[in-house]
């Protein structure tokens, strides 16, 4: 039950606002790009940005506020061979893994998003965003031309905890989603936005990079097994060796991140007001 209890913080929001009636719902998709940020991208690059897209459920509190909650999919990789940083090169590592994540979130809207405003006031807003993220990933590379899953191999020596003192991560992790963009209306019920969000993450191995290079010791095959050639690459495209046993093998002292932004598009439904005795509208 513990393990299963960040789950329900995510569905929350929705068995409350189920017993809710005559609110406002928005369904929505989005499409863009996915970039990640770790070991091997210490500089915040983009040249490796790949696909990303997902959908989207929110839930529209008043005019200043929303909880949203999104299904998303990207794709990232990163190549120190194609970097032109000589610590990169030299080091020659690379990944490439699909993320799953499902992402709840509590939006603030800076200015008054009213709709049904008859005066058209009130058509666009800036709005920021914060809640929490389970993600799931499996970082994968290429050797030899066929491609092999990077965390069964244990390539920092996680598969032998009892001499290197590195355990084996998990394929899922958590992560605080910082989430920001602009939203227009138009045509009453639809809207369309500009938005991206960073996922600051729990783990340090969405790259399979994070400590220091094992003794082949730790390796299963030991030096002349796959593990060994995917723990050091350094000497596969003729350079020197440099995976000696203790030295660093990531470059990040924090855990990983990675990023979806896109263009937005939704579709509200919208309440149905009834007029009060006094003419109003409630």
């Amino acid at each position: 039950m513990k393990r299963l209890f960040p789950y329900w913080l995510l569905l929350l929001p929705l068995l409350l606002f189920q017993t809710v009636s005559g609110q406002i719902h928005e369904f929505g998709v989005w499409g863009g790009m996915s970039n990640y940020f770790g070991d091997l991208n210490t500089k915040t690059s983009f040249k490796f940005s790949r696909p990303g897209a997902g959908a989207f459920y929110r839930y529209n509190i008043k005019y200043r506020g929303a909880w949203k909650t999104s299904f998303n999919w990207g794709q990232v990789e990163f190549d120190d061979a194609k970097t032109k940083t000589a610590w990169n090169l030299q080091r020659n590592l690379s990944f490439k893994t699909d993320i799953f994540d499902v992402t709840s979130v509590i939006e603030f809207n800076f200015f008054k998003f009213d709709k049904a405003d008859p005066k058209g006031k009130h058509w666009w807003t800036p709005y920021i965003g914060t809640g929490l993220t389970v993600f799931f990933f499996n970082p994968k590379a290429q050797y030899n031309g066929q491609w092999y899953y990077l965390q069964p191999l244990g390539t920092e020596g996680q598969n032998d905890p009892s001499y290197s003192g590195v355990k084996k991560y998990r394929l899922y992790s958590f992560a605080i989603p910082i989430v920001g963009g602009f939203k227009f209306s138009f045509k009453r019920n639809w809207n369309i936005g500009i938005e991206a969000g960073v996922r600051k993450t729990f783990t340090d191995y969405l790259d399979d990079v994070s400590g220091k290079y094992p003794s082949y010791a730790s390796l299963p095959g030991g030096s002349t097994g796959l593990a060994a050639a995917f723990s050091d690459r350094s000497s596969q495209n003729g350079g020197e060796k440099i995976g000696k046993p203790g030295y660093q093998r990531g470059q990040s002292p924090k855990f990983d991140d990675y990023l979806f932004g896109g263009i937005t598009l939704s579709y509200t439904i919208m309440k149905v007001q009834c007029p009060s005795p006094n003419g109003t509208y409630r």
